[in-house]
């Protein structure tokens, strides 16, 4: 299992599979990137917009590491 930096939420450019949000997620949380993932993706189902502006304005405020 990986190991992450806990200490804020962040954009994991290095896991990214399209900004980075679910995989910086995951690491604060400690959680494996594809529960993320597949949550974001279920949200996503449910409340297409509201994701969406959410996971752009996280991609474009949270920091990058």
């Amino acid at each position: 299992m990986a190991t992450y930096d806990t200490d804020r939420w962040y954009c994991a450019r290095a896991y990214r599979k399209i900004s980075g949000v679910c995989a910086g997620l995951a690491g604060y949380y400690q959680q494996p990137r594809w529960l993320v993932r597949l949550l974001a993706v279920i949200l996503l189902l449910m409340f297409p917009l509201a994701v969406i502006v959410a996971y752009l304005v996280a991609a474009a405020v949270l920091p990058d590491r």
